[in-house]
């Protein structure tokens, strides 16, 4: 056994004990699918990263509660506390406390302990365990095969498989299909979705365990053999992105309710889904729950390149942080109002909320370069009293957007944002 095995399994043993606590419930913050998470998923997580900090202090920690933004580096963690947490919650037995360690660019150790069935899988170049017995995966003809499909979408990929193998099963805890896979109590399993805190650790102990192994954009997955592998790709993989309309709203929230919902009502006809985000408002807002809500969208597919984003006030700023952090280019951006990306608030003499929030919206050039990137970008902005056109003008320079000049707009609300907007309508017409 390596060291670094040793190591993960005696802290995620002794987490396991904070596993038996009494515990909390809450919903995730920014999160409107019912998600939760309790007191006992941060407890653990912050065991297991002072563990980690005190024998690896040079490593890089990825984590679901407190480092969702950070990518896998070359020598880091990787860390779910509880995956499963609603069957955690609620009692059920599928969930697990799960860690991987990668070295060098490469995994080379993983444990999924799940205390309530007694099972405790981990791996390194040894071999793949189940209490101390060495595990394979299994094989078996395709038509008895049973798998598992977790994230978005999946009872279209149950029905696009049925033809192989009408076997499928959902535990609600992506730890546990990617884990069984490598003691053969099932044949495949897929994660359409990129939270790499999820699959990582038992889909590096099904490898061991001799499955074939997939990890690609919104398909990461292990299956008993590559023929089994090639048709749950051809199957359950994500389809060509959709075209889509995503607005991200103001500061106040008021651009739903202003003009987003006449975008969601005109081009619903046109059969083109126009998204509306709840983000956190005023004091609340933060690029932190920004970030994790619209890397939600891109993870399941549904903010893709083939979307067209209309960010207004504060969301300009974040959505061009977020662009450039996550590589991602949409088909088209239309800015309104864009004035937050070069600090046109007063900080000094404001004593409200608006001074924190001007704060995290400042922005840097390389976040402005990447934006000159995305083909199609449009700039809309009006003659709205206090503001100096030329913050307008230095949008327009630095990123190579086409102009909408608004000039002697009166549709203001009471905060002097742009109340509606007959001509954006036209805008994104013909971006389409």
């Amino acid at each position: 056994m390596t060291k670094e095995l040793e190591f993960l399994l005696k802290i995620v043993k002794d987490a396991e004990k904070i596993s038996n606590e009494n515990f909390s419930v809450e919903d995730k913050i920014g999160v409107s699918n019912g998600d939760m998470v309790t007191d006992l998923d941060v407890k653990i997580e912050k065991f297991l990263i002072s563990q980690i900090k005190k024998e690896y202090p040079k490593f890089d920690i990825v984590s679901e509660e407190f480092n969702f933004n950070n990518k896998p580096t070359k020598n880091c963690f990787i860390i779910d506390p509880i995956d499963g947490t609603i069957n955690f919650a609620n009692g059920l037995p599928f969930w697990a406390i799960q860690v991987a360690c990668v070295k060098n660019g490469k995994t080379v150790a993983a444990v999924v302990d799940m205390p309530r069935i007694h099972h405790l899988f981990y791996a390194d170049k040894n071999g793949a365990f189940l209490n101390d017995k060495q595990i394979h995966v299994k094989q078996v003809p395709l038509n008895k095969a049973l798998y598992v499909v977790d994230g978005s979408d999946t009872l279209a990929c149950f029905n696009r498989v049925n033809p192989t193998t009408q076997h499928y099963r959902r535990f609600g805890a992506v730890c546990t299909s990617m884990a069984f896979v490598s003691a053969g109590f099932i044949h495949g399993a897929v994660f359409r979705s990129d939270k790499v805190w999820d699959y990582a650790p038992g889909m590096y102990i099904s490898q061991i365990a001799g499955a074939e192994v997939a990890d690609e954009p919104g398909f990461h997955a292990v299956a008993m053999n590559k023929e089994f592998m090639e048709i749950l790709k051809k199957e359950t993989a994500k389809q060509d992105s959709k075209k889509n309309i995503f607005v991200l709203h103001s500061l106040n929230g008021d651009t739903l309710k202003m003009w987003g919902g006449e975008l969601q009502a005109y081009f619903s006809e046109k059969g083109i889904e126009v998204l509306m985000p709840q983000f956190p408002i005023r004091a609340d807002s933060s690029y932190e729950k920004f970030d994790k809500i619209l890397s939600s969208f891109l993870e399941h597919g549904k903010l893709n390149s083939n979307s067209i984003v209309v960010a207004h006030s504060i969301g300009n700023p974040y959505f061009i942080r977020f662009c450039r952090q996550h590589k991602f280019l949409p088909k088209a951006y239309v800015a309104v109002a864009p004035r937050l990306i070069y600090r046109d608030i007063d900080i000094v003499t404001r004593k409200d909320y608006m001074v924190e929030v001007a704060r995290q919206a400042y922005t840097v050039k390389e976040d402005v370069a990447f934006v000159k990137k995305i083909k199609n970008k449009v700039c809309l902005y009006s003659d709205e009293e206090g503001t100096d056109p030329k913050v307008f003008e230095n949008f327009l320079k630095d990123t190579g957007a086409k102009e909408v000049y608004l000039k002697g707009y009166n549709h203001f609300d009471g905060y002097h944002r742009i109340y509606k907007i007959p001509e954006l309508i036209d805008v994104l017409n013909d971006l389409i």
